[in-house]
């Protein structure tokens, strides 16, 4: 389903060469706006009103799934980038949501970890999401689902050239 702003885009794109290939620039397109307009709506809906931000969430998460994580392995898994990274730490430590520790052996190591304060406030926001998530779904059938997920992670197992 196209809209206007996609068709004018569409309609300009094709000035910028005649390799421009419109199916990849569409799925693309779409790809973008859609992942902005879901996350500004988790962030506004959900995770503001917690008093996280949509990366302090992601961070949270993504530590909370692995007990605890080096901070690079935190940007690398969750998506958000490594120089960000150090300053949702700080915040969710200053809210009693995580910790950050020391390797005693190799003093420049530190790993980050959720607190009992955090997992709580994990579990509120999750169950918060995943109602949004269940609506922004609910417009595709279980099977239509299926096969959106399975396509996502076909894009994620494909090494960018």
């Amino acid at each position: 389903m196209s809209d206007d702003f996609e068709e004018r885009a569409r309609q300009r794109v094709v000035e910028l060469g005649d390799d421009i290939d419109l199916d990849t620039f569409a799925a693309m397109f779409d790809l973008f706006r859609v992942s902005a307009r879901i996350i500004a709506d988790l962030e506004a809906t959900v995770h503001r009103p917690l008093g996280l931000s949509i990366a302090g969430f992601k961070v949270l998460f993504t530590v909370w799934i692995f007990d605890t994580l080096e901070p690079r392995e935190i940007a690398r898994l969750s998506g958000v980038s490594t120089a960000a990274v150090s300053g949702v730490v700080k915040t969710l430590e200053r809210d009693g949501l995580a910790t950050r520790r020391r390797d005693q052996a190799d003093g420049r190591l530190v790993t980050v970890s959720v607190t009992p304060a955090g997992v709580t406030k994990l579990r509120e926001a999750y169950g918060r999401q995943n109602q949004r998530e269940q609506e922004v779904f609910a417009a595709l059938s279980k099977r239509e689902l299926r096969a959106f997920t399975e396509t996502m992670r076909t894009l994620l197992a494909t090494e960018l050239p």
